[in-house]
């Protein structure tokens, strides 16, 4: 596979993929502008525009997070050994960041005119832990089996993604209760506006999770939204719903960017 075919567009530059066991998989593509300093528990923007291009091939930093207990235990046991594929190890914890708004592509093609449905996938570890990157979360199978192009994300967690800041620090401050939320959202008009270029489909997305992943779907469905896109969810069955697209005037769970 040569590289025009690992290399395409987003609204915010080039990005470059690797092509794994006939899939191309692009890790690390940045879909907000780092959540930190004066924008820490802020609404996720959209990232400043690059003309170079990105390579996509590692995973980015997944979101500042509690320990995960047994995947950090130093001592070696047969349970720690069967979870290895599944969770985290202690090694993971350097790669964690506030600057970790960053998603995962793998589709069957690009570029080729193909219009596939797309999977949106939330990571478990409640409202608190978990990553795109663990390794149970690898999307090429699905993405292989199903003919569809499925996306995993990283978002803000525990304090930094939830915790209401604003009776304390005014009104800017007014949706940081909800700020791994938004950020969730964020990934969802990234997909609206690229996945065309990564051969998705922007009409026919399902949203889903499990566990805390689930459980942000759940939320998404709860927010008041527009008519003007719909899409899917998955959690625990599918139900047909619109995405948290705002408009003047309605109190929305979240904004489209600038």
């Amino acid at each position: 596979m040569n590289g025009d075919r690992l290399t395409t567009t987003t609204f915010s530059g080039p990005v470059k993929g690797r092509e794994e066991n006939g899939i191309i998989a692009f890790r690390g593509i940045r879909y907000g502008a780092p959540p930190t300093g004066a924008d820490r528990f802020k609404p996720s923007r959209r990232p400043q525009p690059w003309t170079n291009l990105h390579d996509a091939t590692e995973y980015g930093a997944s979101a500042m997070q509690m320990s995960m207990g047994l995947a950090d235990a130093a001592e070696a046991s047969p349970l720690k050994d069967a979870l290895a594929p599944i969770l985290p190890q202690s090694g993971d914890k350097a790669r964690e960041s506030e600057d970790c708004l960053f998603l995962n592509v793998w589709t069957p093609a690009i570029n080729d005119g193909r219009k596939r449905p797309v999977m949106v996938w939330l990571h478990g570890g409640g409202f608190a832990a978990g990553s795109a990157s663990w390794p149970v979360y690898n999307g090429a199978a699905l993405a292989r089996n199903g003919d569809v192009v499925v996306v995993s994300i990283n978002h803000r967690l525990n304090v930094f993604g939830y915790l209401y800041l604003g009776d304390l620090a005014g009104m800017e401050y007014l949706q940081s209760g909800n700020a791994g939320m938004l950020d969730i959202m964020l990934a969802i008009w990234w997909v609206r506006d690229n996945i065309a270029h990564f051969g998705g489909d922007a009409g026919n997305v399902t949203v889903f999770g499990e566990s805390g992943g689930g459980l942000k779907v759940s939320t998404l469905l709860a927010c008041r939204t527009h008519r003007e896109k719909r899409g899917q969810s998955d959690h625990p069955k599918r139900a047909r719903h619109t995405l948290p697209l705002a408009r003047d005037g309605d109190r929305e769970c979240a904004r489209d960017p600038e």
